[in-house]
């Protein structure tokens, strides 16, 4: 995982390369529906986990991976001529769950019942913060 900026500056201009290359060298028709969403890079910038969407389903997935792991050795090459860094990090390909976990949680917030009621009167308003205490000394009292 990236934490400094150079690591950040360098995932990105990984994506953007490994984007290009997709699109524009690389022929294997397997990696068509690919997209690629981000780029992990260690400190030491010599790994580098590169994530991606397909459109599709379990088996276009299964044959993007198949696809990037035979691909693997170009893109490396072209990464390490492209992207100016004294290594070339070891790539890594990992399909981005992210889409997927978001459209399971949109399914499950709509089927409950509490998001959408049928009939049922709008919710009460929320009561106004209490009125907060002033600060200061404390009054004397006076006998």
């Amino acid at each position: 995982m990236s934490t400094t900026f150079r690591a950040d500056r360098a995932g990105e201009a990984i994506r953007m390369a490994v984007a290009r290359l997709i699109r524009q060298e690389v022929s294997d028709p397997r990696l068509e529906p690919v997209t690629i969403t981000a780029v992990e890079v260690t400190r030491d910038l010599g790994h580098a986990k590169i994530f991606y969407t397909v459109l599709g389903d379990e088996e276009a997935r299964e044959a993007a991976q198949g696809g990037f792991e035979s691909a693997m050795p170009f893109l490396r090459s072209r990464v390490g001529q492209e992207v100016p860094l004294r290594t070339v990090p070891e790539l890594a390909f990992r399909y981005d769950m992210s889409t997927d976990n978001a459209l399971r949680l949109d399914a499950i917030f709509a089927s409950l019942p509490e998001l959408h009621p049928e009939g049922a009167p709008p919710p009460a308003p929320v009561a106004p913060p209490a009125k907060p205490m002033a600060m200061g000394k404390p009054k004397k009292r006076r006998r």
